[in-house]
């Protein structure tokens, strides 16, 4: 592992089916995925299959292809984020989902070809913003 990979846990008062649903369908994660741009989503969740999640303004890009799809634990995907300076590195994002007490622990793993903790750094701030988007949607 890439001593500049991103990790976070973040849990959650859901059951791993409802959290699963809002990462994995189209209107799911338009509850919670950069609400205040009101992006468009597409999603085709299958192995090979891609996503695509697009803010017009500001012009923001993350799109990618699923690599694993493990129903309701386990989602890993590329990752390709474009703003206006144009399309980064393909990139990776693991994903568990596992049932926590009464809620659901997500396990979050981001790596990238990068040389230096600024991509994983930046990237903290950008995923600890819409998980705690999530957890005001799944808390309602």
């Amino acid at each position: 592992m890439s001593p500049y990979t991103l990790q976070l846990e973040h849990e959650f008062a859901a059951s791993p089916d409802r959290i699963w649903r809002a990462w994995t369908t189209e209107d799911g994660l338009a509850a919670w995925w950069w609400p205040t741009w009101s992006p468009t989503i597409s999603i085709d969740l299958r192995v090979g299959g891609g996503y695509r999640i697009e803010a017009a303004d500001p012009k923001i890009i993350v799109e990618g292809r699923y690599v694993i799809i493990e129903p309701v634990s386990h989602l890993r995907m590329t990752w390709i984020w474009t703003d206006p300076d144009g399309a980064g590195p393909e990139e990776e994002v693991d994903v568990t989902f596992a049932p926590e007490g009464v809620g659901t622990l997500i396990r979050l793993q981001h790596t990238g070809p990068w040389t230096s903790a600024e991509p994983a750094d930046n990237y903290r701030q950008g995923w600890t913003s819409v998980l705690d988007n999530l957890l005001r949607v799944v808390s309602l």
